[in-house]
């Protein structure tokens, strides 16, 4: 009976981590990936050349670049490389909150990036808003800060070498029955019962309440569904705020921001970072 329900465990926190960010998905033909993808990077190449001398004609080039990746993007090519060309593509057109968008996207698939996650940061400090997080939030964040800081792949690989400890162990136990064993299926058994529980929060949090970046210069957060309702804050929410979305109704969102306040948005000012 224990056997069945630690295999079970290992299979539910398979699917966990089964997200659209786990692996690249190559659904276009390699031909037609390849031609998008050498005019977008030669588009993106001939922007830098231009960047000092012709900013003009050089941003006419960085979204040259964009519409090829997006191309990319909508055939069913998507990995980290891709959505990272495309972040520095719009903060080089100083557009934060699609270049933020991205580089999160990106990080679904390279979380443990040094560069994107410069980049991603470089980005927020370009923000109008200084949305920032409870005093709360920045607490729980820090005690658990392996579910927080420690990314996914990282997270499930430590699972399965836990899961496959435990197993060991366990065989050992029947034949030999000493202190160390016993410690060793113990505290194997402790690890991966945090990280499956990290696993499924963070898959369940993901789908429950998917995260997103308002995308347009500025959008009127408001108290209702409707352009009718008073507005929830004295100053609009600009380029580059993230959010989760908590509710969807036609044509607006209901948000929660970095803050925990809530407020209802345009759908259309917003893009949400999990691509469908």
């Amino acid at each position: 009976m224990t056997g069945k329900i630690l295999i079970i465990t290992a299979l539910f926190a398979a699917l966990a981590v089964n997200a659209p960010g786990a692996a690249a998905q190559e659904i276009a033909s390699p031909s037609v990936a390849e031609e998008q993808l050498a005019a977008a990077e030669e588009a993106f190449g001939r922007a830098i050349e231009l960047d000092a001398s012709d900013p003009e004609t050089a941003a006419d080039y960085y979204r040259k670049a964009i519409l090829h990746y997006d191309r990319l993007v909508a055939s069913g090519v998507r990995n980290g490389k891709l959505y990272y060309d495309i972040g520095n593509a719009w903060f080089a057109l100083d557009d934060m909150g699609r270049a933020i968008l991205n580089y999160r996207r990106a990080a679904l698939y390279d979380p443990s990036d040094r560069n994107l996650e410069q980049n991603l940061q470089f980005a927020r400090s370009r923000r109008v808003n200084r949305i920032e997080s409870t005093q709360r939030d920045r607490v729980f964040k820090t005690l658990f800060f392996i579910h927080y800081d420690v990314p996914t792949r990282v997270r499930f690989g430590i699972f399965l070498g836990s899961f496959v400890l435990l197993w060991a162990a366990a065989i050992v136990a029947v034949f030999h029955r000493r202190g160390w064993v016993r410690t060793v299926i113990i505290s194997s058994a402790a690890i991966c019962a945090i990280l499956l529980v990290s696993l499924v929060a963070e898959k369940i949090s993901m789908t429950r309440d998917p995260a997103g970046v308002i995308i347009a210069p500025e959008v009127i957060a408001r108290k209702g569904d409707g352009e009718t309702y008073q507005p929830s804050f004295t100053a609009p929410l600009y380029s580059g705020t993230e959010f989760d979305l908590l509710e969807k109704r036609p044509d607006w969102w209901y948000i929660e921001l970095e803050d925990g306040a809530r407020c209802w948005i345009p759908s259309l000012g917003g893009e949400l970072v999990l691509q469908e």
